[in-house]
């Protein structure tokens, strides 16, 4: 007769067998007896199957310990773990607070540690030469911050703890070392089996510093580098001026660093200025370094197209929409799809025209003549006009909704005789583009020829300039841009509160004189500060008021 032999897992090793030469007749109880036996051959297998196990993976972790290139130890917090109960229970508080209240209680519990057993590899790590020695040396490096944290963290509950800290080792030698402490499975309750690994990262976090430091100076040279290209660029702009752009007044430079500001945006900008004053060199200016460069500029003049046919050269037309549509046309807002559309001189546009346009400004869509399809465009508007817009407003000559609509950002552009210090270098550029076109050889500018181009007003601004320069040109026979009638006749504004006048001038000083008094009362005699007399002549206070003082200008009340 015989019963099976179990293993816990149901498995079947044998069975135990009882023989006789006669019939077996087996009770409940003789097979509880067997039974029972059995069990006990199965859990007896087991054992000696586990204890071969743990022999095995005892020895494995025995060589993996002491020949590990990882620095470890095991150590025993089980006394560690009663005192910091006995500290909770004996002050009736958490371990944190006791920790506040008596620091010296973390190294009661550190000194509580116990160093089992050493591999090789930590006694390197610390410069020792026998576990004696190592738990020697761990009494006296203590440190309290880590040592807190790490009662801490295991006493909350957590059975890992990492850290990163500095030591001198027992040599004397500094090392920066990466920590790990566990407490192994089924030792969290009494914390009686614990492991800390040490990793020298000395080398590595030398190198990680000299990186940083490297990439430090990298990013300064980067930075100083950006910093001066910055400085270059918009001294490259603000001086040579955006290629056509020819200007050192610090005046127009303001303008331009208001061209730098909303190129890059799609904001919509009113450029306002006298005739000849370079709108349109402003507008050019601001499409080209702005982010729609690479699509184009369309330019339409409001003034020069008769009232009947702006509304299809904006928007366009469908063949037969009007007697004279014989082919469809795209209108201007279509082609600068993508890209800016200058309107020059809109102070002209007429008046049933700026509700249409108003529409296209603020949602994007329009239809062209003849047909109903509504049309949706991206487009940035840049408008330009000599004319006095806020008056047209008051006069309703002009939407004040679409006035308001094309102010976002205005940009003035200065007259000639505000920037005078630029005529000279104007006139070198227009007497050279000249001399190129008719085949001439002027080389320079007479000094009394400049100081009367100087002291002219410029009503007509660069674009008169422009043109006498170029009649200058055609007349001159030498090397030198010649002195003529071609001139024009210098004459000093003598301005009141009423009226503004012109005088011939017969003397430098004399142009100075009234110059200097048209100013002082066109800023009601105000000296200093940004709107004053001395900002707009360009002077230094103090100059400003010997220069009154000398031709003896007095306030007239």
């Amino acid at each position: 007769f015989a019963v099976p032999i179990f293993l816990r897992n149901g498995d079947v090793i044998g069975h135990l067998a009882v023989f006789d030469e006669m019939p077996l007749e087996i009770s409940a109880d003789k097979l509880n007896l067997l039974t029972i036996f059995a069990s006990r051959a199965g859990a007896e297998f087991e054992r000696q199957k586990k204890d071969a196990l743990i022999q095995s993976n005892m020895e494995r972790y025995k060589n993996i310990f002491d020949f590990s290139p990882v620095g470890m130890c095991e150590e025993d917090f089980s006394d560690v773990k009663k005192y910091i109960e006995f500290l909770k229970e004996e002050h009736q508080s958490s371990l944190l607070t006791v920790f506040e209240m008596f620091p010296n209680e973390i190294f009661n519990c550190w000194k509580r540690i116990k160093r089992i057993r050493v591999n090789h590899a930590q006694l390197n790590v610390f410069d020792v030469t026998s576990e004696a020695e190592y738990a020697q040396y761990m009494q006296e490096v203590y440190l309290p911050q880590s040592a807190r944290l790490l009662f801490l963290k295991f006493e909350s509950g957590d059975t890992e703890f990492e850290a990163e800290t500095e030591i001198t080792s027992k040599t004397g030698r500094h090392k920066k070392l990466k920590i790990k402490r566990i407490i192994l499975p089924e030792t969290e309750a009494d914390w009686s089996k614990s492991l800390i690994s040490c990793v020298d990262i000395t080398a590595l976090k030398d190198a990680q510093e000299s990186l940083r430091h490297s990439l430090s100076e990298v990013q300064l040279l980067k930075e100083k580098l950006e910093a001066e290209n910055v400085y270059l660029q918009q001294e490259i702009k603000l001086t040579n001026n955006f290629e056509e752009i020819i200007s050192t007044s610090k005046n127009f430079y303001k303008v331009l660093e208001q061209v730098e500001q909303v190129a890059n945006t799609s904001a919509t900008v009113l450029i306002l200025g006298e005739s000849g004053t370079g709108k349109e060199l402003i507008a050019r200016a601001i499409h080209s370094i702005g982010t729609r460069a690479k699509r184009p500029l369309v330019k339409v003049n409001c003034a020069s197209l008769p009232a009947n046919l702006i509304e299809s050269e904006l928007f366009g037309h469908e063949k037969g929409a009007f007697t004279g549509a014989v082919t469809q046309k795209i209108g201007r807002f279509e082609l600068a799809h993508g890209g800016t559309l200058f309107l020059d001189e809109i102070g002209e546009l007429p008046l049933e025209l700026q509700a249409k346009l108003l529409r296209v400004l603020q949602e994007g869509e329009f239809e062209r003549l003849g047909n109903t399809k509504t049309i949706q465009v991206d487009v940035r508007v840049i408008a330009a006009t000599n004319r006095d817009l806020k008056s047209s407003v008051d006069e309703k000559e002009f939407r004040a909704d679409l006035y308001y609509r094309l102010n976002v950002f205005p940009i003035v552009c200065p007259p000639l005789r505000d920037r005078k210090e630029d005529i000279p270098y104007l006139v070198n550029h227009f007497y050279k583009k000249y001399s190129a076109k008719f085949s001439k050889k002027i080389k320079s500018i007479s000094k009394n020829a400049l100081e009367t181009l100087m002291q002219y007003d410029w009503p007509g601004n660069v674009r008169e300039l422009e043109n006498i320069v170029e009649r200058g040109v055609i007349v001159s026979q030498g090397v030198t841009l010649e002195t003529g009638e071609w001139l024009p006749q210098v004459t000093v504004p003598i301005k009141s509160k009423k009226s503004i006048t012109g005088s011939p001038a017969h003397t430098i000083q004399e142009v100075e004189r009234n110059h200097i008094e048209g100013v002082l009362i066109k800023t009601n005699w105000k000296i200093r500060g940004e709107n004053g007399a001395a900002k707009i002549l360009n002077l230094n206070p103090t100059t400003l008021e010997a220069r009154i003082k000398k031709p003896g200008l007095v306030r007239q009340k």
